[in-house]
């Protein structure tokens, strides 16, 4: 892949610039109010799900050699900005101006990675800590046509997340589970599980499937290779569900919007948007599928009822854009050299 060209000035003068702010899944591994400049050598660059790595090795104060890792994003979402194994080079000098992690001296975040050539990629700005994300190729739609909840979609960048209520509803349980919830550790993607439904309808530059078979209506997510069975010749759930992290669905049409009714969870993350939200064995689900008239694009709303550590609903929505992105295997590699 080519890379940008670009200006090399005021690197100097960014080793700990405040920043504004930050993206949820970013700020408990790393500091989004200080930077960190690394010069040296590309060792190893791992082209991986959930996340990418690039070790840098260079030296410390005392002049001895150390090796910093760098996260990256995940090999789907830099492969939509049209990266490969090519964007870095085992043995290339390069400058790395990134955020530094908060347990690992020698661990970054990836923002802007400056190269010998005078190019430069950008994956994080500096400036307000905002990831960059693939431009989407949006398929065209007339207002007035028509088009089904059928085929793919994806969320554009950090676009189309709707307001969520209900999260200051917290009781005294949920709050007690909140506290001992370390955010690093007992986070479901470090084992490469998926951590609700809405969450993996949020993920940018991720893609997904929905297409009808038979009774069933399969939602295939890209994110930790989720399948979603929604049973649409049931009227009720079985009393006999093996509890997971995404419940078992049974769904109905109402004129042209899906409702999916899913119970059946196993206790864990129902969000690690804002202050972490934990849920039990108790919680049910009810989502909304419909095509905005207007511009064709897919909406998703649902609401939560968590009858232990919340005292009322969650709400909230997803707006997805249809796309002709190919779907393709997350393949999730667990572990983080960082943390």
């Amino acid at each position: 892949m080519n890379k940008l060209p670009t200006a090399l000035a005021g690197l100097a003068s960014l080793a700990f610039s405040p920043i504004a702010s930050t993206h949820h899944g970013f700020q408990p591994h790393f500091d989004p109010n200080r930077l960190i400049e690394i010069k040296g050598t590309v060792t190893q660059y791992e082209l991986i799900n959930p996340h990418g790595f690039l070790y840098i090795e260079s030296v410390d104060d005392a002049g001895e050699p150390i090796v910093y890792v760098c996260e990256l994003p995940g090999r789907t979402q830099l492969a939509r900005r049209g990266a490969d194994q090519t964007l870095f080079t085992v043995g290339e000098t390069i400058t790395v101006v990134g955020f530094p992690a908060r347990r690992d001296p020698y661990g970054c975040e990836f923002g802007t990675g400056y190269f010998a050539d005078g190019s430069s990629y950008t994956i994080r700005s500096t400036d307000d800590t905002q990831g960059q994300f693939a431009e989407n190729r949006e398929i065209s739609f007339e207002p007035g046509s028509s088009r089904s909840i059928f085929g793919t979609w994806i969320r554009a960048g950090l676009s189309g997340s709707g307001p969520r209520t209900g999260g200051d509803s917290i009781t005294a349980a949920g709050r007690a589970a909140r506290d001992a919830f370390d955010p690093i550790a007992d986070n479901p993607v470090t084992r490469c599980e998926a951590i609700s439904p809405i969450e993996n309808w949020g993920p940018p530059d991720l893609a997904t499937s929905i297409r009808e078979v038979g009774n069933e209506i399969l939602i295939y997510q890209e994110s930790y290779d989720v399948t979603r069975s929604v049973h649409m010749n049931m009227d009720a759930h079985p009393p006999d569900i093996e509890p997971s992290n995404m419940g078992h669905s049974i769904g109905r049409f109402e004129d042209e919007t899906l409702v999916i009714d899913t119970a059946g969870f196993s206790a864990g993350v129902l969000s690690m948007v804002g202050p972490d939200a934990l849920h039990t064995d108790q919680m049910t689900m009810v989502e909304r599928l419909s095509i905005q008239e207007d511009t064709g694009r897919l909406l998703v709303s649902w609401v939560v009822n968590e009858p232990i550590y919340y005292s009322e609903p969650f709400t909230g929505s997803q707006e997805l854009q249809s796309t002709d992105q190919e779907i393709s295997r997350y393949d999730c590699i667990p572990g983080s050299p960082i943390e």
